[in-house]
């Protein structure tokens, strides 16, 4: 039995590439929330821009009555069918 024994020449490996740092940074900061906050109260009163952004405001921030006494009494009838 005989022991072969082949060298080759290799590239030493590249370099390792620099790692990615991932910085959570919110896009909206709270400095630019305050601004649009401010300029949403400061907004022309007569535009029409004004007037549609007040509705929008005022339906999302108010709650649905009716919704809410259907969800609920779906809720509990579930409830009292369970047991």
């Amino acid at each position: 039995m005989e022991l072969v024994v082949n060298t080759f020449e290799t590239e030493p490996l590249p370099e390792p590439r620099e790692t990615f740092v991932y910085i959570n940074e919110p896009l909206l900061n709270s400095n630019y929330k305050a601004a649009v906050q401010q300029n949403f109260i400061n907004s022309d009163k007569p535009s029409v821009f004004g007037m549609r952004q007040r509705l929008k405001f005022k339906q999302f921030n108010s709650v649905n009555a009716i919704g809410v006494v259907l969800k609920l009494s779906v809720f509990v009838i579930a409830l009292t069918m369970m047991f």
